[in-house]
């Protein structure tokens, strides 16, 4: 799992994933996860290269998702393939987490 991050006007995080959400997934992008639900606000996430998404990665979505929500702020995921949308939607995390179409809606959604 690789784990990109770059800044957007209006102090939004841009994190690009790739690779597997799974138990070794998560398990690389753990720390560097909790560190930008801890000092950031308004983060969207780019799942396009996302090529599975077990319960663990799920897990760490919630975590962030609530760590971010404590302080008013918003964790937005955009892009996801049909299957990682798939499984947001059957877990139900889709109601933690805000899952959009395109970067452009996760923008605006955080904006």
């Amino acid at each position: 799992m690789r784990l990109d991050q770059v800044g957007l006007p209006g102090g939004i995080l841009k994190v690009k994933l790739s690779g597997p959400l799974d138990i070794a997934g998560a398990g690389q992008v753990d720390a560097p996860f909790s560190a930008i639900s801890s000092n950031n606000d308004k983060v969207i996430i780019d799942f396009k290269d996302v090529t599975f998404l077990a319960s663990i990665g799920i897990r760490l979505l919630v975590k962030a998702a609530r760590n971010i929500a404590k302080r008013n702020g918003r964790l937005v995921v955009f892009s996801p393939t049909d299957d990682a949308r798939k499984v947001l939607r059957s877990t139900g995390i889709d109601s933690i987490v805000l899952v959009v179409a395109d970067e452009a809606a996760a923008i605006a959604t955080c904006g």
